[in-house]
């Protein structure tokens, strides 16, 4: 309206109007939408509030139920432990002439009976474990095999029986000694130089009786897996390796 009452010849003056006339249209609706938000920030404030309010009364409500039910079930045991206290069938006979707390030969056999059942079972589990890991042999034979040429299958299977027949030897005179030939008390930082030869794995009292130690169940069961490691390495140099060589390699390894 006012730049349609200027004369034609203040077209400057009108532009700076249209101008801030724009300017407080744009701010009259900036704080329309500003109110707008606020407003609906609010209710939804409140509603959380009215909400909040109502989740708390029945927690509380929730909590008083848990506190009865608890305060209940407490008084009935109570009440039922009284009635088998004051029962006279379910007390002790005191008149046997013998203590249960006194009566340990029982706990003893029991204990030993644990103890050795205890004994046969690692044994049985180790030995089974042991021959599982064995069988990875013929495993890594079939599968050596099976990548190879046809021509170089009878050096495969030659190699995996090495493997078995030199690595157990050189298990049983050094391998095993430098991986676990430790004594009672030892931490050794690099290896170790005891029972070299199965040195030590058995010991006989002055009647010449023999008693055996863990320390041959646990030689067989890492021995399988020494085997089971060289039979890794015959498949990953198979028809690239002669078999002097390889021979040499798994004197070295096991």
């Amino acid at each position: 309206l006012a730049c349609s009452c200027l004369r034609p010849r203040h077209p400057t003056l009108a532009a700076g109007m249209a101008a801030r006339s724009l300017a407080g249209v744009a701010l009259i609706g900036l704080a329309i939408g500003v109110l707008s938000v606020e407003q609906d920030a609010s209710s939804k404030l409140q509603a959380f509030e009215v909400e909040f309010a109502h989740f708390k009364k029945e927690a509380a409500l929730e909590r008083q139920r848990l506190a009865d039910t608890s305060a209940k079930t407490k008084a009935a045991l109570l009440e039922r432990i009284q009635k088998l206290e004051a029962a006279e069938h379910r007390r002790l006979d005191a008149s046997q002439g013998t203590s249960i707390a006194s009566n340990t030969a029982g706990w003893t056999a029991n204990a030993e009976a644990i103890a050795n059942l205890q004994s046969a079972t690692n044994h049985t589990w180790l030995l089974l474990c042991g021959a599982l890991v064995m069988f990875m042999q013929a495993g890594f034979a079939m599968v050596e095999s099976g990548c190879c040429r046809s021509k170089n299958v009878q050096n495969i299977l030659m190699k995996n029986l090495v493997d078995v027949c030199v690595g157990t030897m050189c298990w049983w005179a050094v391998g095993w000694t430098l991986a676990y030939g430790i004594g009672d008390g030892e931490n050794n930082d690099f290896a170790n130089d005891k029972q070299f030869f199965g040195t030590g794995f058995t010991s006989a009292d002055k009647d010449g009786i023999f008693t055996t130690s863990s320390a041959m169940l646990n030689w067989f069961f890492q021995w399988a897996f020494c085997s089971a490691a060289a039979t890794i390495v015959s498949g990953g140099v198979a028809e690239r390796v002669q078999f002097p060589g390889y021979l040499c390699f798994t004197i070295v390894m096991t």
